[in-house]
């Protein structure tokens, strides 16, 4: 469980790093991010 949290908080990081740099190239990389990390559950 340690590590999943911490692999959910590095994405995190990044989303929001990438948030940061461009909105519009963000809206593609939020969906695919968040996607990856609900079916690193599955």
């Amino acid at each position: 469980m340690g590590k999943f949290e911490e692999q959910v908080k590095d994405r995190a990081k990044e989303l929001k790093t990438l948030f940061k740099k461009g909105v519009k190239i963000v809206g593609e990389s939020c969906k695919k991010g968040w996607h990856k990390v609900k079916h690193i559950r599955g």
